[in-house]
């Protein structure tokens, strides 16, 4: 996205377009219903919060309103944002895999058989939108592999979070890091280091196509 005047129309299209994307999620994720719903209810209370679905989708929502503003104000993108942005485009691609190939039929997706517009859109459309919107206005600089490591330290600091909960709760987030459901702690331990090479590999991926993609006259 060139920063000259004659781009000023798209950009402001580009603004309304997230700010749409953000309304859309939030309105998918129903905060402010965590506590009206069945107290056996999965996403019950905090429980909604717990998810790396929801967190990876209010990161996007997060993403989405802040270059928004830049683009409001006319003011390219600050040299921290393609961090902030590559992160969400990580978790985002991750929570997309995963519930192709792991959430299906699971007790998380309560509507298997029928269309639930709520689960389209946090787990397929959000991760969608977020990776296109990224690989069309790529950032200005590139992320080396190094700096890529960053994006690992949040879904490490959620794993942790994760099972220090559930010892206090009894409540995972996944069947796959339930040990009643996957064989014991040594199945846990096999999902983990899958997911784990996953998001080594993805953020790897994506430092290299911000190399290939980097642009010094791109807004963000």
């Amino acid at each position: 996205m060139n920063q000259n005047s004659n781009d000023a129309p798209m950009k402001w299209s580009n603004a309304i377009i997230l700010l749409l994307m953000a309304l859309l999620t939030i309105f998918a994720i129903s905060p402010c219903s965590a506590w009206s719903l069945d107290r056996n209810s999965h996403a019950y209370g905090w429980n909604l919060f717990s998810y790396f679905t929801i967190q990876s989708n209010i990161l996007a929502v997060i993403t989405y309103l802040i270059a928004a503003l830049y683009i409001f104000k006319r003011q390219p993108a600050a040299n921290w944002f393609r961090y902030l942005r590559g992160g969400a485009v990580l978790y985002m691609t991750i929570t997309g895999l995963v519930a192709a190939t792991l959430l299906q039929g699971a007790e998380v997706n309560t509507t298997p058989d029928t269309f639930d517009w709520k689960n389209f859109v946090l787990h397929e459309l959000g991760p969608l939108f977020i990776v296109l919107w990224w690989l069309m206005w790529p950032s200005k600089s590139a992320t080396t592999s190094r700096q890529a490591l960053i994006w690992l330290i949040f879904p490490l600091m959620w794993t942790f979070y994760t099972f220090i909960r559930a010892q206090m709760t009894g409540w995972y987030p996944y069947p796959f890091l339930n040990p009643e459901r996957v064989g014991g702690w040594s199945g846990v331990a096999i999902y983990v280091l899958a997911i784990t090479i996953g998001f080594v590999v993805i953020s790897q991926l994506i430092a290299w196509i911000s190399r290939m993609r980097a642009n010094n006259h791109t807004f963000y």
